[in-house]
């Protein structure tokens, strides 16, 4: 599997359409979270994290400024790589494309890793040992390589 390739005219997206379809899905339930009652889901606390542990008042107000602007590019982000997946785009990623893709891949992530109770490398090492997470964890893995082969992509020319 190859996500992505460098073209001339830039990179662009090679996901089969297998591929395409689960990574589109767990878009969909990413911009479901996002438009949900984030103050009663976990995920919320790692996608925007307190500012200041030891200080809820300062938390409390950074978050005020700053979470709908935050929750507003989340969810830009979420939708620009839908559209790619979907076909609704095609060709060459921009490079606002780029970045979207690499934040929503971090916050696809950051929501199966609480899913998966994954809060540092030890849990993350004990996630492979559990079966409650089977299947989910593989997923997990392999967002990380299309980040990464992203990333790699984007770095290396020619």
């Amino acid at each position: 599997m190859i996500p992505f390739t460098r073209q001339r005219d830039g990179v662009h997206l090679a996901m089969s359409e297998g591929e395409r379809a689960v990574l589109a899905s767990l878009t969909e339930q990413l911009q479901q979270v996002l438009a949900g009652d984030l103050t009663a889901d976990p995920v919320a606390a790692r996608m925007f994290p307190d500012a200041y542990p030891s200080d809820t008042e300062a938390s409390d107000e950074f978050r005020r400024w700053t979470q709908a602007d935050l929750l507003t590019q989340k969810t830009a982000n979420a939708d620009v790589v839908h559209d790619w997946l979907t076909g609704t785009r095609d060709g060459a990623l921009t490079a606002q494309d780029e970045q979207a893709w690499l934040r929503c891949l971090t916050d696809l992530r950051l929501t199966i890793a609480e899913r998966l109770g994954i809060t540092d490398a030890a849990s993350e090492e004990a996630s492979y040992a559990g079966d409650a997470g089977l299947g989910l964890r593989d997923v997990y893995d392999w967002i990380g390589y299309v980040q990464e082969h992203l990333v790699t992509t984007l770095t290396t020319t020619g």
